[in-house]
C-alpha cells in the first residue's frame, strides 16, 4: 500500500469514529466509557472537525459553551441527560450549589486544560475560503466568552499574582494519575474514606485504569470543593491540593497567544491577552525550571516544592512557546530523544521509562497518548525541529494504523489500551494526516 493510500485509510477511519460518536450538536469521547461532553476533548475534536466541516466544528464549541458559568469558567464536563454508566454524575457534583453555575444544563465544578482559544483559532485558520466569513462571525461571537474564561483563570486561580494558574483537582490537570498528582496527592490527609461506586472498570479492565486509592483522592477532593459550594476563593484558602501545573500553564501560554491573534483578526485590542501570556511565560521560566534536572516541573504550592518525577508535562513548554533556545536544546536533545527516558520504539511515553512510577499499560503512568504527542509535534515544528516532528508524526500515525483509534498505547510494542473508537485520537489523526498531505 502506498503512503498516500495509507493516509487516506487513516483519514477515512477517523471520519467513521467521529461520525459514530457524533450526537448531533457535540461529540462524546467514546461510545460507552465517556457518555458526556468533556472540555478539552471537544476542543481537540473541533480541531479535527475544522478540516472536514467548518459549521460542525463551530457547533462543537457552541455546545461546549452552553456549560460556561457566569463567572467565566468553562467546566470539565457538560452532562448528557441521557448518558448512563459514568461516575461521578451530576447528582454527585451538584454544581448548582454555586450561583454562577448554569441551571439549564448540568456541569462539573472544575475546569480542564485551556485548549479552547487554540481550537477557536484553528477553526478560523482551517476554514476554506467559502467558509471564511462564517468562521470570522464565529470568532466575533466566541471572543468575549473565551476572554471571560481566561480572566476567570487569572482572577480566581492565580493566588500568587504571578501568572501561574493553580490546579485544584487531578481531573482538572487532565493527566489524572500522572506521578505529578500521585506525589502531590500523597500529602493530602483524607479525614474520611469516601463512599462511591466506580463505573469505569465495567468498560475497561482495572489494570489499565487509576487505582481505587486514586479514586479515593478524586472523590474526597470533589466533596471538599462541593462543601464550599464551588466558591473558588473560599476553597482555595484551605485547598489541600494545589499544583502549579506546567502542562496547564504552558497550554495557557499558547492559548493566550491565540486569543491575542483572535482579537487582532476581529479588530479587538490584543494587549490584555498578550500581557496574560507574558506573565505566565515569565513565571514558568522563573518558577518551574529545574536547572539541575534540565526539565520544567510542576510545583506543589502547598508544600512549596517542585514535583520531581519526570513526565511528559515538561515538554509542554515546547508547545507553549515558553522555553528559550538553550532550554529547548536540553529538553529535546538530552531528555525527549533519549531512548532510556522518552524515545522508545513508540514515543512519547507519558512518564519517563526510568521513573519508578512507569507502567506501560496504565493510563497516564506511561502509555502514549495522541493528544500529548500532537502537542509535542507542534512544539517541535515551532522550535525548528522539523525532522524530529516528522519522525514523531510518522510514529504516532503508525500506532493508529496498527492498533486503531485507541485511548492510549504501549510505548514498546504499540498495543492499544483503554477504550476504542476514541474521538480525540481520531480528530487529531485528521489534523496530522492533513499536515502530512500538505507537506507533500
Amino acid at each position: 500500500m502506498t503512503v498516500g493510500a495509507e493516509m487516506e485509510q487513516l483519514l477515512e477511519g477517523a471520519k467513521r469514529v467521529l461520525h459514530g460518536n457524533d450526537l448531533g450538536g457535540w461529540t462524546k469521547p467514546a461510545p460507552n466509557l465517556y457518555p458526556h461532553q468533556w472540555n478539552w476533548d471537544s476542543c481537540f475534536i473541533a480541531i479535527g472537525l475544522s478540516h472536514l466541516d467548518t459549521a460542525r466544528a463551530v457547533t462543537e464549541i457552541h455546545s461546549l459553551l452552553r456549560g460556561q458559568w457566569a463567572n467565566g469558567m468553562v467546566p470539565q464536563i457538560v452532562f448528557n441527560p441521557a448518558g448512563q454508566g459514568y461516575f461521578p454524575g451530576p447528582d454527585v457534583w451538584q454544581s448548582t450549589r454555586s450561583p454562577d453555575a448554569p441551571h439549564d444544563v448540568m456541569t462539573s465544578g472544575i475546569s480542564q486544560p485551556p485548549v479552547l482559544a487554540i481550537a477557536c483559532r484553528a477553526i478560523f485558520e482551517n476554514a476554506p475560503p467559502e467558509h471564511r466569513d462564517e468562521a470570522q462571525r464565529f470568532l466575533e461571537w466566541v471572543y468575549p466568552r473565551v476572554m471571560a474564561y481566561h480572566r476567570w483563570l487569572y482572577r480566581e486561580r492565580n493566588p500568587d499574582g504571578n501568572g501561574l494558574v493553580v490546579v485544584l483537582h487531578p481531573w482538572e490537570g487532565g493527566l489524572d494519575n500522572s506521578p505529578v498528582y500521585l506525589d502531590a496527592g500523597s500529602r493530602v490527609h483524607l479525614t474520611y474514606k469516601p463512599v462511591y461506586h466506580r463505573e469505569d472498570t465495567a468498560h475497561v479492565s482495572a489494570q489499565y485504569r487509576p487505582t481505587n486509592k486514586d479514586y479515593d483522592l478524586y472523590v474526597y477532593l470533589l466533596e471538599q470543593m462541593r462543601a464550599d459550594d464551588w466558591d473558588q476563593s473560599r476553597y482555595l484558602a484551605h485547598a489541600p491540593l494545589q499544583v502549579q501545573d506546567i502542562l496547564f500553564n504552558a497550554i495557557l501560554c499558547r492559548a493566550d497567544s491565540d486569543l491575542a491573534a483572535i482579537a487582532e483578526i476581529i479588530g479587538e485590542n490584543p494587549s490584555e491577552a498578550q500581557r496574560m501570556g507574558e506573565e505566565t511565560r515569565a513565571a514558568i521560566n522563573s518558577q518551574l525550571w529545574d536547572a539541575d534536572r534540565g526539565m520544567y516541573l510542576s510545583r506543589d504550592r502547598v508544600a512549596d516544592r517542585l514535583l520531581t518525577d519526570a513526565t511528559i508535562e515538561g515538554f509542554m513548554a515546547l508547545y507553549g512557546n515558553v522555553a528559550p533556545e538553550d532550554r529547548v536544546r536540553i529538553l529535546v536533545d538530552v531528555h525527549l530523544t533519549n531512548p532510556r527516558q522518552f524515545w522508545p520504539a513508540f514515543p512519547v511515553p507519558t512518564t519517563a521509562l526510568d521513573s519508578p512510577s512507569f507502567n506501560p499499560q496504565n493510563y497516564w503512568l506511561g502509555p502514549v497518548w495522541v493528544n500529548t504527542n500532537w502537542m509535542i509535534i507542534r512544539g517541535l515544528v515551532d522550535t525548528g525541529r522539523t525532522d524530529r516532528a516528522a519522525q514523531l508524526t510518522a510514529d504516532t500515525l503508525e500506532l493508529v494504523r496498527r492498533s486503531g483509534y485507541r485511548e492510549y498505547y504501549n510505548p514498546y510494542d504499540g498495543a492499544g489500551y483503554g477504550t476504542d473508537n476514541f474521538s480525540w485520537t481520531a480528530a487529531l489523526t485528521v489534523d496530522l494526516v492533513t499536515a502530512v498531505n500538505a507537506s507533500g
